[in-house]
C-alpha cells in the first residue's frame, strides 16, 4: 500500500525528482563522456605509436622501425572535464608527439579558445577560474595563466591597429584615459587615446585606440590622428569632431581635420564652471546653464545663455567668463541633426566605456607591461562594437 501511495506526487515533490533523475543524468552522461574521451586518445596515440614502430604490438617484424618503451600516464584538461591517468605510450627511441596534444600540453586547444573567449565577452581573468570552477570541479587555472592564454590576442590586437576603417565617419568622438602600466624602471600612467566614429546610416564604433607615454599631448595626438588617415580617415565626409577641450587634443586636430567644426563637451566645460564656484553655488549655477544646450535651437540657446549670464556675473564673474570664452564651439552641435543633438554635445559615449574600463581592471592596481593593457583594451573595445554592430543609432 505504502508503495502505491508514493506514485502520488504534489507539483513540489515532482520538480524535486525530476530535478534529481537530471542532476543524476547529466552526471552519469559527463563520466560516460570523459571515459570516452579518454580511450578514444588513448588509442589514437597507440595507433600512431603502431606507425611509427612499423608492426602492432608485440608483433615480429623484419621492417620493425622502433620499439615500445612501455607508458606513463598523465592528466589532460578537454571540454568534456579533467581526464586524469591517462596511459601515453613511449617509444625507445624517445621524443614521441602526438597529433592530438603536445607533449608538455596541459590543456586541449579548445579550452584556450574557450578561456580567450570568455575575456573578449568581458570576463576578468580573476573570475574566469570563479566561472569555470562549477563546469569542471576543481581549481584547474590561475588568473596569470588566463593571461598567458589571452596572449594569443596580440596578433589580432595588432591586425585591429593595421586593418583599413574607411572614410564613411561623420561625426567622431575624442578622449583619452589613464592607466597605470610598469615599465622597466618603475609603474607609470599611461595615456590610452581613443576615437569613436559614427556613420550616415547610425552604425557606429570604437575606431581604434593607442597608448601615449607622454599624456595628451598635441605630437600624440598629430601621430595617432595622421596613421588613422594613413589607413583611410581623411575626413572628407566628416561634419563635427566632439572634443573634451585638451590643449593638445586641439592644436592636432587643427593640424590634421583644420576644416572641420568642433565640438567642446558640456560636461567637461560645467566641470570648468564649476571649478570657479564655492561648492554652495556649484549646483545651482551648472544647473540652469544646462538650459543653454537643452534648447530648442542655436537661437534659444544664445538667448538662455544670456538669462543664465545675466543671473550669474555679477555673483560669479570668472565662472561666466569660462563658459562665455567657448560658447560658439559649445553650440556647434546644433548645426546637426536634432536626432544626433544629445549624442553629440558630450564625449559621454566614450566616458560610458572608460567606466567598464576601469570596473575591468580596478582589481589590477597596475598593469605587468603595455602589451596586457592593449589586450585588455582591444577586448572590451571589441565586446562593445559587437553589441552596437546591431544597435545603430536613430
Amino acid at each position: 500500500m505504502n508503495s502505491i501511495q508514493e506514485l502520488y506526487f504534489t507539483d513540489k515533490d515532482i520538480a524535486v525528482r525530476w530535478s534529481q533523475v537530471t542532476e543524476d543524468f547529466w552526471g552519469d552522461i559527463k563520466h560516460e563522456t570523459l571515459g570516452a574521451v579518454k580511450r578514444l586518445l588513448e588509442t589514437t596515440m597507440d595507433i600512431e605509436v603502431q606507425d611509427l614502430a612499423g608492426a602492432r604490438r608485440w608483433e615480429h617484424c623484419a621492417k620493425r622501425a622502433n620499439y615500445r618503451n612501455g607508458s606513463y600516464h598523465r592528466s589532460l584538461w578537454t571540454p568534456y572535464g579533467w581526464i586524469n591517468s591517462m596511459k601515453v605510450p613511449r617509444i625507445r627511441s624517445g621524443g614521441m608527439s602526438f597529433k592530438a596534444f603536445d607533449r608538455y600540453q596541459q590543456r586541449t586547444e579548445q579550452i584556450n579558445c574557450m578561456i580567450t573567449d570568455m575575456f573578449l565577452s568581458g570576463v576578468s581573468t580573476r573570475k574566469v577560474k570563479e566561472v569555470l570552477k562549477p563546469l569542471y570541479g576543481q581549481n584547474m587555472i590561475s588568473a596569470s595563466t588566463v593571461s598567458a592564454i589571452t596572449k594569443v590576442l596580440d596578433a589580432e590586437v595588432e591586425k585591429h591597429h593595421r586593418r583599413d576603417v574607411g572614410d564613411d565617419y561623420q561625426y567622431l568622438i575624442l578622449d583619452g584615459i589613464y592607466l597605470n602600466a610598469k615599465s622597466p624602471v618603475c609603474a607609470r600612467r599611461r595615456c590610452i587615446l581613443v576615437v569613436y566614429g559614427i556613420k550616415e546610416d547610425g552604425t557606429r564604433e570604437l575606431i581604434d585606440f593607442r597608448i601615449a607615454r607622454k599624456g595628451e599631448s598635441q605630437t600624440a595626438w598629430e601621430c595617432f590622428l595622421t596613421s588613422l588617415g594613413n589607413r583611410g580617415l581623411k575626413g572628407k565626409n566628416l561634419k563635427l569632431i566632439s572634443i573634451d577641450g585638451g590643449k593638445g587634443m586641439m592644436a592636432a586636430l587643427d593640424f590634421v581635420f583644420p576644416d572641420v567644426p568642433k565640438q567642446r563637451c558640456w560636461a567637461h566645460k560645467l566641470r570648468n564652471v564649476a571649478n570657479h564656484l564655492p561648492k554652495r553655488l556649484q549646483k545651482a549655477c551648472t544647473g540652469q546653464a544646462r538650459d543653454i544646450y537643452d534648447a530648442d535651437g542655436a537661437g534659444q540657446a544664445i538667448k538662455a545663455f544670456k538669462i543664465w549670464s545675466k543671473t550669474w556675473r555679477p555673483i560669479a564673474p570668472k565662472a561666466v567668463e569660462c563658459l562665455e570664452a567657448d560658447l560658439e564651439d559649445l553650440l556647434r552641435f546644433y548645426a546637426c541633426p536634432k536626432v544626433m543633438w544629445i549624442k553629440l554635445r558630450t564625449t559621454n559615449i566614450i566616458e560610458r566605456v572608460f567606466r567598464e574600463v576601469r570596473r575591468r581592471t580596478r582589481p589590477m592596481s597596475c598593469f605587468t607591461n603595455v602589451k596586457s593593457v592593449e589586450r585588455i583594451i582591444f577586448a572590451i573595445f571589441n565586446r562593445q562594437n559587437n553589441i552596437w554592430k546591431d544597435k545603430p543609432l536613430k
